[in-house]
């Protein structure tokens, strides 16, 4: 007896020891910036001649993070139901949610290069499954209530940046119109959205532990200027094109300006949000760069500031690994 019930307590020490993490829906953040790096590098190797492999190497760690997290996602919904529960009813939570359809988005661009009809079909899922998201995200702002302290950047993930994703993808894989359509939704739901978020930003602040929601307001700007050049293809309006760079590269600076005050947060997983913006940027000076040489020395300075920020979360997401720390006790 006493030997059965020995084996059975090993075999419940074995399960635990290879159980799957509880971690915050957020995480997904990981698939953006390796994707989104792993897309500047392929404009990279075009523009100016670089290896082709590294940012198929980029590619390739975004569909292996984006297939380890959605099976930790999925198994939080069934090993922790209450878990997923609360976080899909947490109105600052919740809309990192938007990064599940988005992340499904920058997998079909990942693959397109290999497989150009299996990646459309993942992308229209990823595309159909963040319209519906975002509108029943829109739908909550109005009517349920939100105290000051939960209007946080986190509010463009459902239907702004992500959707100016889908609009970017629409793109790239010839859809046109819908892009356009899907740019037209995201930039004026930025627009209006922005005066929100900016206001509770100069008044009510940001607490500590959020502050990499900072790296989520640079998207909205990055991925307009990049979406606006892919679609446009070579009929893009030159002066528009310098106006929604510019905006871009403004807010970049601003949050340069403002290194002191983020790292007040240490460094944690959240941190990804930050490689998002910086790579979708390189991406979008790397395409315009194309047409108009006059910011090749500006698009290669972004470049390498990309290459630094992604290198070093990813540094400092092995460290916090091998110390045990990087998911949440």
């Amino acid at each position: 007896m006493d030997k059965v019930i020995s084996k059975s307590e090993s075999n419940t020490s074995i399960i635990n020891k290879f159980s799957l993490p509880l971690a915050p829906v957020s995480f997904f953040a990981m698939t953006l910036g390796l994707a989104e790096t792993g897309n500047a590098w392929r404009n990279a190797s075009v523009i100016w001649k670089l290896p082709v492999f590294i940012g198929e190497f980029f590619e390739i760690l975004a569909v292996i993070s984006f297939v380890w997290w959605i099976t930790v996602y999925i198994n939080k919904w069934i090993s922790h139901k209450t878990a997923a529960v609360s976080e899909l009813k947490d109105p600052v939570q919740s809309s990192f949610i938007a990064l599940i359809p988005e992340s499904i988005i920058l997998v079909a661009l990942a693959i397109h290069t290999y497989n150009q009809n299996f990646a459309i079909s993942i992308f229209w899922i990823g595309s159909v499954l963040n319209l519906l998201y975002g509108a029943f995200k829109l739908s909550q702002m109005w009517t349920q209530e939100r105290p000051a302290e939960h209007v946080t950047p986190s509010l463009f993930l459902t239907y702004t940046a992500s959707i100016m994703v889908n609009a970017l993808a629409a793109g790239v894989f010839g859809y046109i119109s819908y892009g356009f359509t899907l740019l037209g939704i995201g930039t004026i739901s930025w627009i209006i959205m922005d005066s929100v978020i900016m206001q509770q930003l100069t008044v009510g602040g940001l607490s500590v532990r959020t502050r990499n929601f900072m790296g989520i307001y640079m998207a909205p700007s990055v991925v307009l200027f990049t979406a606006y050049l892919g679609l446009s293809g070579s009929g893009f309006n030159l002066p528009f094109a310098y106006a929604l760079m510019g905006y871009a590269l403004f807010i970049l600076a601003a949050l340069t300006f403002s290194l002191k005050w983020l790292k007040q947060q240490a460094f944690a997983p959240g941190y990804w949000a930050y490689t998002f913006g910086i790579a979708t940027l390189s991406q979008g000076l790397s395409a315009f760069t194309a047409v108009n040489s006059n910011i090749n020395g500006l698009a290669l300075t972004v470049f390498i500031l990309m290459n630094i920020v992604t290198l070093s979360v990813m540094i400092g997401s092995v460290k916090l690994v091998i110390k045990g720390s990087y998911f949440p006790k």
